[in-house]
């Protein structure tokens, strides 16, 4: 019987990335490591689980380990990160690590997914697909909707961007990305980017999720959207062309109250070629940085800023 059942099982090799830093609670850790090594189990003959650790809690660390002890035949590794770095940084090491056909990235430890959500991930990977996202239909924030309305709006890119909890790459994918950049500052948005097929599939949660975020996790984020607006979008650029435009609507109109002050004899001794001289430099001022902002860009989308991640070591459980 075990013979066959194994028989049914995909062959291809499935890494599972996880960023254990997102879990709300131990207990709820604990659940989603148990349902991610019983679905696996259930559909794939060979995986393995990286749990990455960015200055994540003792106890966090222990239900990684207990969770080993359960799953006897799981291959689970633990990758120590030297420090805090964040969930993208942390995540490109893990990422780096595995080793499958296909990686799972689960950067939310939320388990309200349906059973075979996962499964359908990696069907429609197998069939046209070389990224695929699994985002959770109720997941409403207004910062992060903010974010990628933005993000879409000025990037210009074919697939827009949404929030998800996890996706599978392919490795064609991970090889094709690797190519691009050396490092990876937004993986999501390079995952749009790269020129391969993505797809994001939405499910109905089966209960209502609250999405934890420490300080440190919310103030890296923010970094991060900021730093994802001014290296994939023009909105740098085009702020400062705005400013620029309303710096010449300004000159114009002081220098006409000027000319109209002093053509009436009412202006002060020097006042007129003051606020001419002061109007014109504030003109070419925006206009020089409006240049060196969109040289900037262009160099940035070139050749990004090299990021990179330190781990302490890797423990093989």
């Amino acid at each position: 019987m075990d013979t066959i059942k194994k028989e049914t099982l995909e062959k291809n090799f499935i890494s599972a990335v996880i960023y254990l830093n997102s879990a709300k609670s131990a207990g709820r850790l604990k659940a989603f490591l148990e349902r991610i090594c019983r679905n696996l189990s259930e559909h794939f003959l060979h995986f393995e689980l990286i749990c990455v650790d960015d200055e994540t809690s003792q106890e966090y660390l222990s239900i990684v380990r207990k969770c080993k002890e359960d799953f006897k035949q799981v291959s689970i590794s633990i990758l120590h990160m030297s420090y805090y770095q964040g969930m993208e940084v942390a995540m490109n090491a893990g990422r780096d690590l595995a080793i499958g056909d296909f990686v799972l990235e689960f950067d939310e430890c939320v388990d309200n997914f349906p059973e075979d959500m996962i499964e359908k991930v990696y069907e429609e990977c197998l069939k046209d697909f070389d990224i695929v996202c699994c985002a959770d239909a109720g997941k409403q924030k207004k910062s992060s909707n903010a974010f990628y309305s933005l993000f879409n709006r000025f990037s210009g890119m074919e697939y827009k961007l949404e929030s998800d909890n996890f996706r599978i790459l392919s490795r064609r994918g991970i090889n094709r990305m690797q190519s691009l950049n050396r490092t990876i500052p937004y993986r999501k948005a390079l995952y749009a980017n790269c020129g391969l097929k993505m797809k994001v599939l939405e499910y109905e949660p089966q209960e209502k999720a609250n999405y934890h975020h420490d300080k440190k996790e919310q103030r890296t984020r923010r970094g991060v959207a900021i730093d994802s607006l001014l290296l994939f979008t023009d909105i740098g650029y085009r702020i400062a062309a705005i400013m620029a435009t309303l710096m010449a609507v300004v000159m114009a109109l002081t220098a006409i109250y000027a000319l109209v002050i002093y053509f009436n004899g009412i202006a002060i001794v020097g006042w007129t070629t003051t606020i001419l001289f002061l109007s014109f430099s504030f003109l070419g001022l925006f206009l020089i940085l409006a240049i060196v902002i969109k040289y900037l860009s262009l160099l940035l989308n070139l050749t990004f800023k090299r990021q990179r991640y330190l781990f302490d070591g890797i423990e093989k459980l």
